[in-house]
């Protein structure tokens, strides 16, 4: 009898088709509410350096044309013009004087034009500004004016009170006792003015002599060197304490939750921090949120009032760290260049 042979069913080493799991993407990573209030708590990190601002940019064609507006504000700060200055702070013409001295006079343009090939002619100049606006050129147009000024209080407060005694004569003594004390409470909108007057100058005076002491310190012992001699690396760095620093930073990578960089020192509304360079790492723009969920491209500041510190947060992309930056200051949205 013959054997009949049935056909053998195919076999395969795959697995069958429900037994192949699908590859999940990687979660994103967030930053906990928790992790970014122990970081606002934490203070300084003194193992790691600060972040340093970024130095400042100059091309040969806005050298030149600071070095000519620094030879513009040389030949315009007369001791006359100084003068008016003080006298009509508010005339259109002082007001673009003070103007020119806060735009011209930064320690980006000092450093810039002192690091310039025309660096030993920029100190002469630098050096005929810095006298026309320090402490003694400010006192010698200031003088005169707080002179006048309280003269002019000294005879208004005369006139008031000697139409208050000429008042007291003529009213009925029982009614005296009020007529002083509504004296007493009443505005005065001529003293008021002079004094708001004198405070605006002071302070303005105050503000041009830190910008001659700025200068001072910027051409210091520059100014005594052979100017053959004169080499931009000898070029002291001003302080900056009264002038905009930018923070830039351009990967995510850069300042993490474990390793974070810090800021110190940071001041609302003048210094920036710039995240450009991270928009385009994750090729697409930022945007603020809420409330974080670890998608790419968010943002978040978080500021604690009572550190005065705050941290910015940046999620990045899918399975990446987040950028994680504390900073010593209030850092408002505004403050980002995005």
């Amino acid at each position: 009898m013959s054997t009949i042979h049935t056909p053998s069913q195919a076999r395969s080493d795959a697995p069958p088709i429900h037994a192949i799991s699908p590859v999940s993407p990687p979660a994103p990573e967030v930053v906990s509410a928790k992790a970014v209030d122990d970081l606002l708590q934490s203070g300084p990190n003194s193992a790691r350096e600060p972040m340093r601002p970024d130095e400042p940019k100059m091309t040969p064609e806005s050298r030149a044309k600071i070095e000519a507006e620094l030879d513009d504000l040389s030949a315009q700060l007369t001791p006359k013009t100084l003068d008016q200055m003080m006298r009509h702070p508010k005339s259109e013409q002082s007001k673009a004087h003070f103007e020119k001295i806060d735009r011209v006079l930064t320690a980006d343009n000092i450093k810039g034009v002192l690091s310039g090939p025309n660096a030993a002619s920029c100190i002469k100049t630098l050096g005929k500004i810095e006298t026309q606006l320090k402490q003694e050129s400010i006192n010698t147009a200031f003088d005169p004016i707080a002179n006048e000024q309280v003269e002019a209080y000294r005879r208004h407060v005369d006139s008031l009170l000697f139409d208050l005694k000429a008042r007291l004569i003529m009213a009925p003594e029982s009614g005296r006792f009020e007529m002083v004390r509504d004296f007493s409470r009443k505005e005065q909108p001529r003293l008021n003015s002079i004094h708001d007057f004198m405070n605006d100058l002071h302070a303005k005076g105050s503000h041009l002599c830190d910008i001659a002491t700025e200068v001072h310190k910027a051409i210091g012992g520059l100014q005594f060197s052979h100017p053959e001699g004169l080499r931009p690396e000898r070029y002291r760095e001003p302080d900056h304490t009264q002038h905009s620093k930018t923070y830039s930073v351009s990967n995510t990578a850069a300042s993490t939750l474990e390793h974070p960089c810090e800021i110190r020192d940071f001041v609302s509304d003048r210094d920036k921090i710039d995240v450009t360079g991270i928009s385009k790492q994750l090729n697409k723009p930022l945007h603020w949120v809420n409330q974080l969920s670890g998608a790419s491209g968010e943002m978040q500041l978080k500021y604690s009032r009572e550190n005065n510190a705050t941290v910015l947060v940046i999620s990045g992309n899918k399975g990446e760290p987040a950028l994680v930056a504390k900073i010593f200051g209030h850092v408002k949205e505004k403050d980002l260049v995005v």
